[in-house]
């Protein structure tokens, strides 16, 4: 059950991109969104139900006393005068109090340039860190938060932002960074980190191309071998060069030429060129 049938079945529910202490409410949460349901629109069971298949949820309070609350949940000004920042999402595969106590204490000494950080969920928590020259790139985030899972038995996933002038308004930044994340959770989920650049092409345009009675017609008149598309995905991942891809796929660089020549003389679509190798590639990202 998700968040958007639920609010058919109960009119009375409001959606909010954070949790609330209100006694009055029952909050669903589901891929970081929260869904408050008056009590009183719930029986018993209802309520019962509801709880084993919601996630739980940071108390709303207490996020509040974090500085950053308001610019990231509620379109307020951050608390800062100058510099630019970025927020870094982490998605948890499991938490306990012990392990969270000693994972924050860590991060702390490892990203010393983090200015606020709180959990939204139990397994779902944000960063925010202001520029400096020594600000890490992803590669190295990536091995930060590798190392971080190997001395805690964890296992996250993290979108690493864009950095932004304070005077922008945070809130509308993340909650696009957010879906961005949510898309690739669920499209490439054999990554562990994410950037604005690494999921902006394949979220923005499937969005444009999945209605597409012609995109959906050359889909499934092109990719009709099932290894098409893992070589169009390798293809695009190095950049188009053959012999990386080769070498990806196990295959010996003329097979991999001789399914490109083949693939060119059927469909008039040259994978050498860029444009249409983003055509394929995005053809795949969108209805595979």
């Amino acid at each position: 059950m998700n968040i958007e049938t639920l609010q058919k079945i109960y009119p009375g529910a409001t959606l909010h991109p954070f949790a609330t202490d209100d006694s009055a409410y029952f909050v669903f949460s589901s891929q970081h969104k929260f869904l408050w349901i008056p009590k009183n629109e719930l029986s018993p069971t209802e309520f019962q139900l509801l709880q084993t298949l919601s996630t739980p949820s940071k108390q709303g309070q207490q996020m509040k006393e974090h500085p950053w609350f308001k610019a990231l949940f509620e379109h307020q000004k951050p608390p800062v005068d100058t510099g630019t920042y970025r927020i870094i999402q982490v998605e948890f595969n499991h938490l306990d109090s012990t392990t969270i106590e000693n994972w924050n204490s860590e991060l702390q000494s490892i990203l010393p340039q983090l200015v606020d950080y709180f959990f939204v969920t139990e397994n779902y928590a944000l960063l925010v860190e202001v520029y400096h020259e020594e600000a890490l790139m992803i590669d190295d985030l990536e091995g930060v938060f590798l190392a971080l899972d190997g001395d805690f038995n964890l296992y996250t996933k993290i979108f690493v932002g864009s950095f932004y002038a304070h005077t922008e308004d945070f809130t509308r930044l993340l909650h696009e960074e957010e879906a961005l994340f949510q898309y690739e959770l669920t499209h490439s989920i054999e990554k562990k980190a994410y950037t604005l650049a690494s999921a902006s092409v394949a979220f923005f345009s499937s969005e444009a191309v999945k209605d597409s009675y012609l995109m959906r017609t050359l889909y499934h008149q092109w990719f009709l071998e099932e290894d098409l598309i893992e070589i169009i995905t390798h293809l695009w991942k190095n950049q188009g060069n053959v012999s990386s891809t080769a070498k990806d796929l196990f295959m010996h660089r003329n097979t991999l030429q001789y399914k490109l020549d083949k693939f060119q003389q059927l469909t008039h679509c040259n994978l050498k060129k860029m444009d249409d190798l983003f055509l394929c590639y995005l053809l795949t990202l969108t209805f595979k």
